[in-house]
């Protein structure tokens, strides 16, 4: 089992509700300012601006990933698809998951990440646990 898993990388992405809130809301920010433009004293491109923004940056939200496990690190990132932390371990044995959060053993130190359940998709956190 370890050879198998000593080759595998997990990639989990953000929830979907994430993203959809995004492009919903930039949906109906350009459909409020659209609306606005066509009124007589209206001219709000700046809330055009803003509405295709978020719209965009929803899209983004669903193609990245909130972290991902390879054999030797962990990596974690924020929504805008930065690195915040890597986390390094010498083997699998080293790090464990629940249901809540993901812990690296290190020189006798637990150590808990920072990856919130209810931010990742929930087949991605089952599949990083079953890896595990």
């Amino acid at each position: 089992m370890q050879f198998i898993r000593a080759q595998q990388n997990l990639f989990a992405y953000y929830k979907t509700t994430l993203g959809a809130f995004f492009l919903i809301s930039g949906v109906l920010l350009v459909l409020y300012s659209l609306w606005l433009l066509s009124q007589p004293a209206g001219s709000t491109f700046a809330l055009l601006g803003i509405g295709l923004l978020l719209f965009a940056f929803g899209f983004y939200c669903l193609h990245r990933p909130c972290f991902v496990l390879e054999p030797r690190q962990l990596t974690v990132y924020n929504l805008l698809g930065l690195m915040t932390k890597r986390y390094t371990f010498e083997s699998w044995e080293f790090v464990k998951a629940d249901s809540r959060r993901i812990y690296i053993d290190e020189n006798g130190i637990t150590i808990k990440v920072s990856v919130f359940p209810w931010l990742v998709n929930s087949d991605d956190w089952t599949a990083m646990r079953k890896m595990l």
